[in-house]
């Protein structure tokens, strides 16, 4: 066993991450190390391990349209006696250079290209640079310490204007000091504080200093989380604190709308435990747009409405459902955007993790909904709500699997964003039935599996209340999510994904084999067994077996 390199707990050798702080485990430097870095007890990572750091790549190349300037990553809790940034110290600030030269001349009226700052250079003759933790195109994120203060550990956000021509760069300069001027106006535990500024007018870099976090982003723990999600109490917790600070941000008097809340962008402070809100979007003004990350947020947790430009609080209450949503199933919204909150057409929430309570499945379907107007009136509503289902969940006053099937509603009351053009109330291949989270009718099932010769005490049951139902295995990474999920009872790996379906056919029901790969026997009596042919539908009576692989499943009608 080795110890954290952060909080000192115990980490196993081929622990990536550390299991207590989500710090992760570095490999220890090497001989061949660049000189020059700053504390010679802290060596510096190996560049090869900054992508696993964090998703600092995330922070500087998905930037975040917001109306606020940057909160970085690392943060620390020492808070020493420094006087913080506010309005009157930021329109005073001077332009300030580093110690070293950092890049090459001017070429073309142009900015040269980027090139990270060197371990060990003193940036404004006070913060020295030990090591980059994280990067993009845009810039960087360095660990420094603070010279005045005795080493005190900071985060160095660096963003770099190469690409904009000389003209641009006093509106650059402007738009920097207005969104550093409403950062450092904020306050609240859960967003970083803001020590100090400057701009290196040479090298046309901009700095942000900020405390310095010491524990790994939401996106870390939910890839370090067993099987690829996070438990409901957990997250429950911590979407009760990005609610709370949701609701202080869009109750100032110029309301903020964060715009970009996703896993990547939210940290665990490593000492507190806290939820931190990060990286503001100092960049905005740019308009560089990357892979994945639209104008105005990233796909998949970005709200219909920012398509067109419609932003307002109620946009950061979708995000964050969309957030809650990805670390409670596992689930990347990203991967379908948009069409993955039709729960008409795609899996609700605890289709995908049964473990999950019907209450919070209703608080996700409800912030998720497609017309800001059927989402929680404000965050401080959410707030509440998430205040109550913790309380819940302690005393136990929650269900598990309650019968209920949520009721269509047209697309004729609902508002609809293409998500190209950004229009409104056009036609969009989303224009199926959608539904309403809070509209829910009881339905008896039908009919219903029961898996045959298992250990378990109570057999497996599964009814078939939809009209259609895919029987297979799941596969979130291909976003395969079968109604009749035998995962747990397939251990050879027997059962295709997409294995078989049944459907209900006006008062019967069907079932057809789908192309399997180890088909689908039908038993039907005794011994009268009949292999399907692909494709070929065939009606299921009472009583009936299916053996999928090694799986066989009982239908039972009524």
């Amino acid at each position: 066993m080795t110890q954290c390199r952060e909080c000192g707990v115990d980490v196993a050798e081929n622990e990536e991450i550390c299991p207590s702080c989500g710090f992760p485990q570095l490999e220890p430097a090497s001989e061949n190390t660049p000189k020059g870095v700053a504390s010679p007890a802290d060596p510096p990572t190996p560049e090869a391990s900054k992508s696993d750091e964090f998703s600092y790549e995330a922070t500087l190349t998905d930037m975040p349209l917001v109306e606020a300037a940057p909160a970085d990553e690392k943060i620390d809790t020492n808070d020493s006696a420094e006087p913080e940034l506010n309005a009157e110290t930021i329109a005073a600030k001077p332009v300030s250079t580093t110690s070293d030269p950092i890049g090459g001349g001017e070429t073309l009226g142009k900015k040269p290209g980027l090139k990270p700052l060197s371990e060990g250079i003193l940036l404004n003759t006070r913060y020295q640079i030990v090591r980059k933790i994280g990067g993009g195109g845009m810039g960087a994120v360095y660990l420094a310490s603070d010279q005045n203060l005795g080493g005190v550990e900071r985060a160095v956000k660096e963003m770099v204007q190469s690409s904009i021509e000389e003209e641009q760069q006093t509106k650059a300069i402007d738009d920097f000091k207005r969104e550093s001027t409403i950062l450092s106006t904020l306050d609240h535990p859960s967003i970083p504080t803001i020590y100090d500024y400057f701009f290196d007018d040479k090298e046309g870099r901009f700095y942000l200093v900020m405390k310095y976090i010491s524990g790994g982003d939401l996106a870390a723990r939910l890839r370090a989380a067993p099987g690829g999600r996070i438990d409901e109490k957990t997250v429950s917790e911590w979407a009760l604190q990005i609610a709370d600070v949701l609701a202080y941000l869009h109750g100032l008097p110029t309301t903020i709308v964060y715009r970009d809340l996703k896993p990547s962008n939210l940290m665990l402070d490593g000492k507190t435990g806290r939820v931190m809100l990060i990286d503001f979007g100092i960049a905005r003004s740019i308009n560089q747009e990357e892979k994945g990350v639209t104008a105005v947020g990233t796909m998949g947790y970005a709200p219909p409405e920012l398509f067109s430009g419609q932003v307002e609080p109620r946009s950061d209450i979708y995000s964050l459902g969309s957030t809650m949503f990805h670390l409670l199933t596992g689930a990347d919204p990203q991967n379908n955007p948009l069409l993955i909150f039709d729960f008409q057409k795609n899996p609700r929430p605890r289709q995908i993790n049964p473990q999950l309570s019907d209450q919070m499945e209703r608080i996700l379907m409800r912030s998720v909904e497609y017309s800001p107007e059927s989402r929680f009136s404000s965050a401080e509503e959410m707030r509440q709500t998430l205040a109550a289902h913790i309380e819940n969940l302690k005393t136990g006053n929650i269900t598990y699997g309650v019968t209920e099937a949520p009721a269509a509603v047209s697309l004729a009351n609902q508002s609809v964003f293409c998500g190209f053009c950004g229009q409104r109330g056009a036609k969009q291949p989303l224009a199926q039935q959608g539904v309403h989270a809070e509209i829910y009718t009881r339905s008896a099932a039908t009919a219903k599996l029961v898996i045959d010769g298992t250990s378990e005490l109570d057999a497996p049951v599964y009814s078939l209340e939809k009209n259609e139902n895919l029987v297979g295995r799941r596969d979130p990474q291909s976003n395969i999510f079968p109604e009749v999920d035998l995962s747990k009872y397939d251990p050879q790996t027997k059962i295709s994904r997409r294995h078989a379906r049944i459907w209900r056919e006006g008062g019967n029901f069907m079932v057809e084999d789908l192309g399997s790969s180890n088909g689908t026997i039908l038993i039907a009596g005794v011994a009268d067994s009949v292999r399907l042919q692909p494709r070929q539908p065939h009606p299921l009576a009472d009583g009936d077996r299916l053996r999928l692989g090694d799986t066989t499943l009982h239908f039972l009608m009524g």
